[in-house]
């Protein structure tokens, strides 16, 4: 019998409060943000008006996972909170305060801000478990389309196959997560311990 505690047992030991309410919490998020995908990949290339719900979703989707995440780096969380956090303020501010010829460029870094956040998350995924699309979202996915649409025009094409890619993406990698049992310790114990990491 292996005498390695397990994560619950860890979190018990950190100092942490995290059950499993908060695992399911976390999932959810991943699970809202897979639903506003989707709906930019089927409504944006069809130029319906209703694509900005896809938008909306997918961020309140990070924004839960976010505050639910559990890492024992605290500053971790709190630069990926923070991101979120921030880009969610820049967004709103965009849309009403901003002046006219500044709004569209601010309302974009804000979503960039959200998704610098989602990257942190999926990387978190990728460096605790292997998931591929999780690198392949944070190293990538992700970065290219804020890059492409902060420095350029909007490119329908482009952005059309781009949320397809990332909807594949992240559905792929929360089926995974989703058949994990609830608390699942990283799988090659690579986070370390919460006794050397929590500060």
């Amino acid at each position: 019998m292996s005498n390695t505690p397990t994560l619950e047992q860890q979190i018990a030991t950190s100092g942490l409060t995290y059950g499993r309410r908060h695992d399911i919490s976390y999932r959810a998020g991943l699970l809202i943000q897979v639903f506003g995908l989707a709906l930019l990949a089927v409504l944006y290339p069809l130029e319906s008006p209703f694509y900005t719900t896809g938008i909306m979703l997918f961020e309140t989707g990070v924004l839960l996972s976010a505050v639910y995440l559990l890492v024992w780096m605290r500053p971790v969380k709190k630069f990926i909170v923070s991101s979120v956090t921030i880009g969610l303020v820049l967004q709103v501010a965009g849309y009403f305060a901003a002046p006219e010829q500044y709004a569209g460029a601010v309302m974009i870094a804000g979503i960039g801000l959200v998704c610098v956040g989602a990257a942190g998350m999926v990387g978190k995924e990728a460096y605790c478990f292997g998931y591929r699309e999780g690198w392949l979202l944070a190293m990538f996915g992700f970065p290219i389309m804020v890059l492409a649409n902060l420095v350029g025009r909007e490119n329908h094409i482009f952005n059309s196959l781009g949320f397809s890619i990332l909807f594949i993406l992240l559905l792929s990698l929360t089926g995974k997560k989703l058949k994990q049992p609830l608390l699942s310790k990283c799988s090659t114990d690579v986070c370390g311990s919460p006794h050397q990491k929590v500060y």
